[in-house]
């Protein structure tokens, strides 16, 4: 289990909160409801769906007739890429959106760092063993299972010395090697990536931090192989996941970083939490919730007021695995008195299973959500469940100053 707590006071007023509370003053996403976050948000919020037919095909039991999957792909921005290309492609587009929708400065960027999750090894490795390597005469699964992964640690290797100095080249922007870091996981490894961001700012090493993801379950390699590990939805099997694909960044700054450049601070970010499960998705043992609950608890511990809470955001995916675990972890938090009841807005949705690139997109739409008042909720609780062990939670809270009072308002907040 670990904890961060960057602002220390989880109830307060705009007078009492520390100067160095960790505040977030940019969104910026892609999705395929939309080029930016306050067009992707506000169609989630209105219930809007974009569904594709993608590019594999199965048998339709009961008519014989084989049909496409479904997912929801950026066809206008992505189509045609693949891998690193259509990361690319998905991150400039998000990137971009946060510049704009921060006003950062370039007089900023040397004390701003950028920290970027992509998606973890755990499918690739799990489809290897279990589709590939189980074809192989057993003599020779050892060499070609070395070989397969010498190939893939090549070419993430090839991507972390590209991918972010290709972005900050695409934006103009120039931001030191050393304020760069890749993280690698699933959902719940957002945490990590939130609290390397947090340390640094509160240790002075930066004044802000762009942290955000990057995934597509629609691109060929990993829709393939999640459709052979049967995880997706299809005609004749009613209960999985539905492919998406998105970017999303986030801009945290210090409190007083942020009022010395005049920045709209449109929400705050208060306790992190993460713990792992014993297991992992396909692992052959069962999965408690336990982890996921310690996560939440940790994050609403007092002297955060339960009833503030009144909104979760949660990575529910249509999966039932991954719904029994938050079932049994419904069932502790009611017994231990924390927010089991509150109303629940799914990430996967409306945006179909995005991996790597959920939990700044849930923060994009909670803090949309605070921004435009209809959350509803002073406090937002986001839970990540996840196929690797990992389990996180985090809050996020209204800005105790309203971004219309803020001197640039006008360019900030904008009608959804």
């Amino acid at each position: 289990m670990s904890i961060s707590n960057p602002s220390r006071a989880t109830h307060h007023s705009a007078s009492t909160l520390p100067g160095d509370a960790i505040v977030i003053t940019g969104l910026g996403m892609v999705s395929s409801l939309g080029a930016d976050v306050v067009t992707s948000c506000a169609a989630a919020r209105a219930g809007l769906t974009r569904w594709k037919e993608l590019d594999i095909r199965v048998t339709d039991k009961d008519t014989l007739e084989a049909v496409p999957l479904q997912g929801q792909e950026i066809t206008w921005l992505t189509h045609g890429f693949e891998g690193f290309a259509r990361w690319l492609r998905l991150g400039d587009a998000a990137l971009r959106d946060l510049l704009e929708y921060s006003q950062l400065g370039r007089a900023a960027l040397p004390h701003t760092g950028i920290y970027l999750q992509l998606p973890g090894r755990l499918l690739a490795q799990t489809h290897l063993q279990s589709n590939v390597l189980s074809r192989i005469p057993e003599g020779e699964r050892a060499r070609v299972a070395s070989a397969l992964a010498s190939e893939r640690a090549e070419a993430e290797a090839q991507f972390t010395r590209r991918l972010i100095p290709e972005l900050l080249g695409l934006n103009q922007l120039s931001i030191p090697p050393r304020a760069q870091a890749y993280f690698f996981g699933g959902a719940a490894t957002f945490s990590q990536v939130l609290t390397r961001a947090m340390e640094a700012l509160r240790t002075r090493t930066l004044e802000r931090c762009i942290v955000g993801g990057i995934d597509s379950w629609v691109d060929d390699e990993p829709l393939t192989q999640a459709y052979d590990l049967g995880l997706l939805r299809t005609p004749d099997k009613p209960v999985g996941r539905f492919p998406g694909e998105a970017a999303a960044f986030v801009l945290l700054e210090r409190l007083d970083c942020a009022r010395e450049r005049g920045a709209v601070i449109e929400g705050l970010l208060g306790p992190v939490a993460s713990a792992e499960e014993k297991g992992h998705r396909f692992a052959q043992r069962p999965i408690t919730g336990t982890a996921l609950f310690e996560s939440i608890s940790a994050c609403c511990h007092p002297p955060t007021k339960q009833e503030d809470i009144g909104l979760s955001i949660i990575n529910l995916n249509g999966d039932a695995v991954r719904a029994r675990e938050y079932g049994h972890a419904l069932v502790r938090m009611e017994e231990a008195g924390l927010p089991a009841s509150a109303q629940r807005w799914y990430v996967a949705e409306h945006f179909g299973e995005l991996g790597a690139a959920t939990g700044a997109t849930a923060i994009c739409l909670g803090v949309r959500g605070l921004v435009r008042q209809y959350a509803r909720s002073p406090a937002i609780l986001v839970a990540l469940l996840d196929d690797e062990p990992h389990r996180s939670a985090f809050l996020l809270r209204e800005s105790p100053w309203r971004p219309e009072n803020s001197p640039n308002s006008a360019t900030h907040v904008r009608q959804s």
